[in-house]
């Protein structure tokens, strides 16, 4: 079985030694600045002023327990309440849209979450959260709605991210450039959506997204009774 940083904990101080807050940090600055590619030991340790990829390894395992941690810490950023409300459909809302304006920050994060187990404290309390207002509500069954809400942000932000960088790869910054590239394949019905596409923005078009899964789920709802799964 795989060793995770979690079991790993951080070695004692020593005078003039690192901390692994501090190689989390330059980890997250890394990827915010370079994105998952520029993430490497050997760039992070650079940016640490530190000779040897190798000296880090104590702090945090490994390349793996590194992109633990720093998942684990922009969580944190995400906004949890204590307790849940008695409106479980704006504490699920609430939560989401904090988690997509997270990503926003830090677009390496929606590449990287699905690529480690979810053991980060931070991360739990979300999860945990989440699953509670669920279960109070009787909303059943909570981990697959959990996991949907999940994958629906986090799934979005990756379409975002590609989406412009196919935009910017290719030019495409009005309507026009998008309607020149499509020129005659665009069929009718293509062409008349072109003429008149609408101008949401992402945010909006995520919302919008959001509130149509939770509607889903309220539709699906049957107090009292336990649903499969």
């Amino acid at each position: 079985m795989e060793r995770l940083v979690w079991h790993h904990p951080e070695p004692p101080g020593r005078k003039h030694a690192l901390t692994r807050a501090e190689i989390v940090r330059a980890g997250i600055t890394l990827a915010d600045a370079e994105g998952v590619s520029g993430l490497t030991m050997r760039a992070v340790a650079d940016a640490l002023g530190v000779s040897t990829p190798m000296s880090l390894y104590r702090y945090v395992l490994n390349k793996d327990g590194l992109v633990d941690l720093m998942l684990d810490e922009v969580s944190a950023e995400v906004e949890v309440p204590d307790e849940p409300s008695d409106d479980w459909r704006r504490d699920l809302r609430d939560v989401a849209c904090s988690l997509w304006l997270m990503i926003g920050r830090h677009r390496w994060y929606a590449e990287l979450v699905d690529s480690r187990p979810p053991f980060g404290p931070k991360t739990m309390r979300r999860a945990s959260f989440m699953l509670e207002v669920l279960e109070r509500a009787e909303l059943r069954p909570a981990m697959t709605y959990t996991s949907l809400l999940d994958n629906y942000v986090t799934g979005t932000a990756m379409s975002v991210s590609r989406e412009i960088a196919m935009l910017e790869r290719f030019g495409i910054g009005t309507t026009q450039d998008l309607q020149a590239y499509a020129g005659e394949m665009a069929n009718d019905s293509l062409g008349s959506w072109l003429r008149d596409m609408p101008t949401s923005t992402a945010d909006e078009r995520f919302e919008l997204g959001l509130d149509c899964l939770l509607d889903g789920i309220a539709a699906r709802r049957r107090p009292g009774r336990r649903s499969p799964g």
